[in-house]
């Protein structure tokens, strides 16, 4: 590696750094961390061109992944659709580190995009440790720079500065007859410019270690992965398990089968339960029956024997058999799931609890086109891509104001409203519940005490939240001011007086 591409690293993770300080002075993760993730983006693209090593057809559309599921913190104001958007978030980051080590992402295995997402991590995480172990002539770049005295003088206020400011920081603290005369002379806050020096050079740590993985790249299929001889099973030690396995689940369906149909009265004759808690008590485990049974049928198909033709065929048999009782029983789920919201309503965690159910049915349904058919190398890209699918669907549908619409037309039907729940709901669902709040079907609804108990609890909402600029702006808290705005234009704060 040049010293030119190091300083431009060095230089681009300044940058970044310097950048990152300032996007991070709010605490909102919004429009800042989709501007830092662009420039980040935009540097790793320019460096991977300036290495001249030519860079794969498909990396430039990777960098932009990174952006488009950052916008997602952009878009929506739920705490827990963010916390899902910027896991998604530091997974893709990994994908344009495999592209430019040329990794074919649509035939990539699982294990590609571990060890792409791991070394990703790890490089960026080591930071500008990188050039510790790369193929940079540090000597001869030394003697350079000591033959040129100003550059020498440059080089050594640059190392002293963040060293003086550090240590005087410290002595600050410590001694308050100190801190005063270095206010006096400087007239410095000497803890917001540590404060500011601490996000700078860790966001320019992590910016260098990013950046010096984008260039590197990360292979797949490495020697290190042909070398391990892992074991390999035939028909009776996979046949048993998967044979089992179909069994208990086809035995499960079919006691289902009388619930599903038979209606609310045979569920309380046969188990004594209420329809709700039928359905409330069995959900979570079908989600994470539907859920498990994939890395099951993974492993069966990775252990077995390949050089057995009648192994293969008994592991793919079973396993294809295993899928039709596994359908039924997330048809159940979803079953049980449309009983509970009849009975309760919609909640947040019952829409991603959903959303997991149909995600793992996707990719259920995606194995057994791959993996049952001798496609296995596509299966990684499919389940990467319905998982984004699903998670573009929640951005989308906004989960908030699905849960205000359902739960205010069972209102309407004659079910109970659970006023207090719709208060705890995020910006999101603020647009929904205001125009609720002036509409003609408001008064037959709630209650006086209940419409100023939402009504408040909207402001408080915002006010809570306190006055943001522009790098924490967010879609959903926008539409939320304008939709309380619209309610105090519409006189419905005079009311709660």
């Amino acid at each position: 590696m040049s010293m030119r591409l190091v300083t431009r690293v060095l230089a681009s993770a300044l940058a970044l750094g310097l950048l990152g300080d300032w996007l991070l002075e709010t605490d909102a993760f919004a429009l800042n961390v989709f501007v830092g993730i662009a420039a980040l983006m935009v540097s790793a693209t320019l460096l991977v061109r300036s290495e001249g090593q030519g860079m794969p057809p498909w990396v430039p559309a990777l960098m932009l992944v990174p952006p488009l599921v950052a916008f997602g913190l952009v878009w929506r104001a739920a705490p827990a659709l963010g916390a899902a958007n910027l896991l998604a978030l530091v997974a893709v980051l990994s994908l344009p580190v495999l592209g430019t080590g040329r990794v074919r992402l649509t035939v990539a295995r699982l294990t590609d995009y571990a060890a792409g997402l791991a070394v990703t991590g790890t490089r960026t995480f080591a930071g500008p440790l990188h050039f510790a172990s790369s193929k940079v002539p540090w000597h001869e770049a030394l003697e350079g720079l000591r033959r040129r005295r100003a550059t020498s003088v440059f080089v050594g206020l640059l190392l002293a500065a963040p060293l003086l400011v550090v240590f005087s920081g410290l002595f600050a603290s410590a001694d308050a007859g100190f801190e005063r005369a270095l206010q006096s002379v400087f007239n410095i806050d000497f803890e917001s410019l540590i404060a500011h020096g601490f996000r700078t050079a860790f966001v320019g740590w992590l910016s260098a270690g990013y950046l010096m993985a984008a260039i590197n790249g990360a292979g797949a299929r490495s020697e290190a992965w042909r070398r391990v001889e892992w074991p390999r099973l035939g028909v009776l030690e996979l046949g048993i398990p998967l044979g089992a396995l179909t069994l208990l689940f086809t035995t499960f369906v079919v006691m289902q089968a009388g619930y599903v149909f038979g209606g609310e009265q045979l569920v309380q004759n046969s188990e004594g339960l209420g329809y709700a808690e039928y359905a409330r008590r069995g959900f979570s485990e079908l989600v994470a029956v539907a859920v498990l049974v994939l890395p099951v049928l993974l492993g069966a198909n990775w252990l077995t024997d390949r050089t057995n033709p009648i192994s293969c065929k008994v592991v793919r048999g079973l396993s294809g058999a295993l899928l039709i009782p596994l359908a039924m029983i997330m048809g159940s789920a979803l079953h049980r799931m449309g009983l509970y919201v009849d009975a309760y309503g919609l909640t947040q965690d019952r829409i991603y609890a959903t959303a997991m159910l149909l995600w793992a049915g996707a990719t259920l349904g995606w194995l057994g086109v791959t993996v049952l058919r001798s496609r296995a190398e596509r299966f990684a890209f499919g389940a990467m891509v319905s998982a984004f699918a699903v998670l573009g669907a929640l951005n989308f549908v906004n989960p908030d104001a699905m849960v205000v619409r359902v739960n205010l037309a069972r209102a309407e039907s004659g079910q109970e409203l659970d006023v207090a729940y719709l208060a705890t709901l995020s910006a999101d669902a603020a647009p929904a519940l205001a125009s609720f709040l002036t509409s003609d079907a408001a008064p037959s609804l709630l209650s006086d005490t209940d419409a100023c108990f939402l009504r408040e609890e909207l402001h408080r909402l915002l006010e809570d939240e306190g006055p943001r600029d522009w790098r924490s702006w967010n879609v959903g808290r926008e539409r939320a001011v304008r939709a309380v705005a619209s309610l105090e234009l519409a006189g419905a704060a005079d009311s709660c007086e």
